[in-house]
């Protein structure tokens, strides 16, 4: 049975130092341009992220924003299209250079280029029926590390044909191209008629100009909307499930790159009427598909809308202890998102935040700190907020912090330090929550900074411990776990 024994220390004013070798850069994860969806050109985006000292911004420009429904059996000539500005209508290579290019204009702020990517969407009902909805075109990946043109090219996406493959669907889309050659011969042969003029009887030679000219039409029409042909990856006419999401995870980190789960229980809906159809458009909160899916890197954990996933006992403690006891490869790290678009509807730059905990200020000493889970997701407002001074368990002489795996034996001493402070005039006071494995084992009030010892002895089985600091809203601070195994 675990020995508990919990020591609430005095306030210190002195702030800790992040442990040796590793450097806290406070970064905005989610942000978008207008290479995308965003409002702000890239330029202002780095300026003023340098102006509220920023040490890096994570970009995640839509990849292809594309829904687009067309008519059995012909689908590709019958498509209507809606497409809003992506990374790939103006190429790969050209958001990569761009990124560069400020980078260089803005050295103070890391730039990260990197994607919001749509896996699939479904269709259900009938333009027949008068009534359609298109499902889960929110339940998006954000995919960062991907810095070759090529590859950043290439994601396996709906509606992303590279490379080409050909299936049935590319049959029925090439058929109606053959409607040129009966239009030619249409055309170029004259048809035959006799009309009377007066008393007489004379031969009339005309062209078949309507006919002729609308099966060419038609036929020129389904190769210009067809070309090349190419099946489509994940048609949004079949329900795939969570195939094309893993298929993504799995394509991703085979070139090295790593994968977050975009607001998991953030929810969008609504309606317009195109003519008598209505067209309804609808994601559900999909946090249940974080178990259901394997080697994502982290999720997005603290966002400006209310979350349940990260909860003492929820399903993020669910999926954490599926590691730890090795049934599942990947722990799934925390990070705060921001998913920021502009200035309209009161949205801030750096009201949600992730500060990574890096071994070098560059991208990759950033890439590597978000795979390993050294860092902590903080939402705060512009003169004050919370920072996580100190986390750490010790045991047998090794010190472990966020993202590592201490291995002690069992009945071995086990020592979590926590310190939580205030930057600028810092929340009036702040509730700190120690959770191992899932429930609570301390709770600690005060005016912040406020530092806290927990003690107690390993027992032996996997087991990790996580913080959760909380001060008015929307003041919070959400650590990722520490583990302890047996060696």
């Amino acid at each position: 049975m675990r020995r508990l024994a919990l020591l609430a220390v005095a306030l210190a004013c002195a702030p800790v130092a992040p442990a040796v070798g590793l450097e806290r850069v406070a970064a905005v994860v989610h942000v978008h341009s207008d290479l995308s969806t965003g409002e702000l050109p890239l330029e202002a985006l780095a300026a003023d992220a340098e102006r509220q000292g920023l040490g890096a911004l994570l970009l995640a420009e839509n990849y292809l924003l594309r829904i687009e429904y067309g008519l059995p059996p012909f689908r590709a000539l019958t498509r209507v299209v809606r497409a809003e500005r992506s990374v790939l209508d103006g190429g790969a290579a050209a958001y990569l250079d761009r990124v560069r290019a400020v980078q260089v204009r803005h050295p103070g702020v890391l730039l990260l280029p990197g994607v919001e990517v749509l896996p699939h969407y479904t269709w259900t009902g009938s333009p027949l029926a008068l009534e359609m909805t298109v499902h889960d075109t929110q339940k998006n990946l954000l995919v960062f590390g991907l810095t070759d043109p090529g590859t950043l090219a290439a994601l396996p996406a709906v509606h992303n044909r590279q490379p080409g493959v050909y299936a049935w669907q590319s049959v029925l889309d090439a058929l109606p191209v053959l409607l040129v050659v009966p239009g030619i011969l249409l055309l170029a042969r004259r048809r035959r008629r006799l009309r009377r003029v007066g008393r007489a009887v004379v031969v009339v030679r005309r062209r078949r100009w309507l006919a002729g000219g609308l099966a060419c039409a038609l036929g020129v029409a389904a190769l210009v909307r067809g070309w090349p042909f190419t099946a489509e990856p994940y048609p949004p006419y079949a329900a795939l499930g969570l195939t094309p999401h893993q298929d993504l995870i799995a394509w991703v980190e085979r070139h090295g790159g790593v994968t977050v789960w975009s607001l998991p229980e953030a929810r969008d809906e609504g309606e317009r009427w195109v003519g008598p159809v209505r067209v309804a458009w609808q994601t559900e909160p999909y946090a249940d598909d974080l178990l259901r899916t394997a080697r994502w890197t982290a999720f997005g954990a603290i966002y400006e809308d209310t979350t349940r996933f990260e909860r003492p006992g929820e399903r993020w403690d669910r999926l954490l202890a599926e590691y730890a006891a090795g049934e599942r490869s990947r722990p799934g790290w925390a990070l705060g998102e921001s998913g920021f678009h502009g200035l309209s509807g009161g949205q801030r730059l750096a009201s949600i935040q992730t500060v990574f905990l890096a071994g070098e200020r560059s991208a990759r000493g950033l890439l590597q700190a978000l795979a390993r889970g050294r860092m902590y997701a903080l939402q705060r407002v512009p003169t004050a907020g919370l920072v996580l001074a100190e986390f750490s368990v010790s045991g047998a002489g090794v010190t472990a912090e966020s993202g590592d795996t201490l291995r002690a034996a069992a009945g071995t001493p086990l020592e979590v330090r926590l310190a939580v402070e205030p930057d600028g005039a810092g929340p009036p006071e702040i509730r700190v929550t120690l959770v191992r494995t899932g429930a609570v084992v301390g709770a600690w009030s005060g005016p912040a900074p406020l530092r806290v010892v927990h003690r107690e002895v390993f027992d032996g089985a996997p087991t990790y411990f996580r913080v959760d600091a909380r001060g008015p809203a929307p003041h919070r601070l959400l650590t990722n776990p520490v583990f302890v195994r047996q060696p």
